[in-house]
């Protein structure tokens, strides 16, 4: 690599805390600019081919023709190889386990090879995940990604056998998990994604699959950076409450992070292009005995890139805290922090009413998909609000009132449940701090952590509570 990636961290928050304060929140943006695409990348097909993506049939057929797209795109010198997922993971090509260079010769067997795919067998997700680790693992200097595609539960293992190969293989590559029909569990694909850094959606028309996997692989086609680490450092009064990506889309990482020395934690998130993504940063403060009226540094935070095996540490950048008695600083919240709050609760809900209809509780789903509208109409979320138009009908998005459709396809609900954390705002939206109705009122008591906020705010600072009217 000629051009080496450059990264550069922003943080955004409001350092200005009360002696009563126990957090600091504070939202990172890393933004990845300049490389070139590497040399050596590194790409695994893993299709399912369990005896549920015979039926029906333009399951199986969908599956074949979206495999030969993602080989169509794969560009020339990128190491690949395609995996047939049942209960067992087998090669398809090539026929040996290890995987070749894309070149017209090689993407033209892989494709007649995919052709001949038929259904057959159960689900053991692990089995697929595990052989796609030890393909990619011979090839350590890669951008290492995979693809799984599956209409189906993972009943053939059980939930802990899955989520101890996912442990294993975290780290090692990025995946992108896909499903097709209306016969899977959402849940598995979502916990994929998340421990192995990737995405994870729904195919709402069998039609789409193969453009789905022509995105995702031009996307890991243009990555620069094998992988980044986000390093956080805390002081001896302070730790980590949670760290979350709040963009493009939010995800809890709080739980992946790995110690790294005294008061640091080290988190993976996978390999980069040209981009950038952002983080939710929450410490636990706290402020007895600390100096009033000056700068106290609470932690500090750096992203470490990794290629070929090298650690290259970046300038770390700090995050500040300052007591005051002035409730005009210390009771103002950070714009970002604010909408990531407002986002966050917008994708509870959408998920919320996912689990009330599966209950049969239609009621209970449009008053929690009625918020959703609501938030992601303020937000202008156009992404959340186009997964929920299959799920209801609209009388009032401005107020929330929705009736659930008639006829609800299991599909559109996952959907909905795997792109409800997606982070979206529209230029000019505006999820104000005043409420209507409250402009000229009293403080208001959080009803479920009890602090007091100014009256302009719309969420609680301390729990993440929106308030209501």
């Amino acid at each position: 690599m000629n051009q080496r990636t450059g990264f550069a961290l922003e943080l955004s928050q409001v350092k200005y805390l009360s002696t009563s304060d126990h957090v600091m929140d504070s939202i990172l943006n890393v933004t990845a600019s300049g490389g070139e695409v590497p040399a050596e990348a590194a790409e695994v097909l893993l299709v399912d081919c369990s005896e549920s993506m015979g039926w029906a049939p333009t399951k199986i057929a969908a599956a074949k023709r979206a495999t030969g797209a993602a080989i169509d795109v794969l560009r020339d010198g990128v190491w690949f190889g395609v995996v047939q997922g049942t209960e067992f993971a087998t090669m398809v090509y090539p026929k040996h386990a290890a995987l070749v260079r894309a070149d017209p010769r090689t993407r033209a067997e892989a494709k007649a090879m995919t052709s001949k795919l038929i259904a057959g067998g159960r689900t053991a997700m692990s089995t697929w995940l595990t052989l796609a680790k030890r393909l990619l693992d011979a090839h350590p200097d890669a951008v290492r990604h995979a693809v799984l595609l599956t209409d189906g539960i993972n009943e053939a293992e059980s939930a802990e056998r899955l989520t101890e190969v996912l442990n294993e293989c975290e780290g090692h590559f990025v995946c992108d998990a896909r499903g097709i029909g209306d016969d899977w569990n959402p849940a598995e694909l979502r916990r994929i994604a998340e421990v192995l850094r990737g995405t994870a959606d729904a195919v709402v028309t069998d039609a789409e699959l193969p453009a789905h996997f022509e995105r995702m692989i031009q996307a890991a086609m243009v990555k620069t950076v094998q992988e980044l680490t986000l390093r956080i450092t805390t002081m001896p009064f302070t730790k980590l409450r949670f760290v979350k990506q709040v963009h493009p889309a939010e995800v809890d990482l709080t739980d992946r992070c790995v110690a790294a020395g005294r008061n640091t934690l080290e988190l993976s998130t996978g390999s980069w292009g040209q981009e950038y993504r952002e983080y939710h940063v929450c410490l636990e403060v706290d402020l007895a005995g600390k100096k009033m009226e000056t700068d106290i540094q609470l932690g500090r935070v750096s992203v470490v890139e990794v290629a070929g095996g090298v650690r290259t540490p970046g300038e770390p950048v700090p995050i500040i805290g300052w007591v005051t008695d002035f409730a005009e600083l210390s009771s103002q919240l950070d714009r970002k922090v604010e909408r990531y709050t407002v986002q966050g609760e917008l994708g509870r809900a959408v998920r919320a009413g996912w689990d009330a209809f599966e209950a049969g509780d239609r009621e209970t789903a449009a008053e929690k998909w009625g918020l959703a509208v609501r938030l992601a109409t303020e937000l202008g979320n156009e992404t959340i609000l186009k997964t929920l138009w299959p799920l209801v009908d609209v009388e009032d998005a401005a107020a929330g009132l929705v009736r659930v459709k008639d006829q609800v396809r299991p599909r559109d609900g996952f959907s909905a449940v795997l792109r409800s954390n997606v982070s979206e705002f529209a230029p000019d939206s505006d999820v104000g701090r005043v409420v209507p109705g409250n402009a000229g009122g009293a403080d208001r008591k959080c009803p479920q952590c009890g602090r007091i906020a100014p009256r302009t705010f719309a969420v609680c600072e301390g729990c993440g509570r929106r308030f209501t009217s």
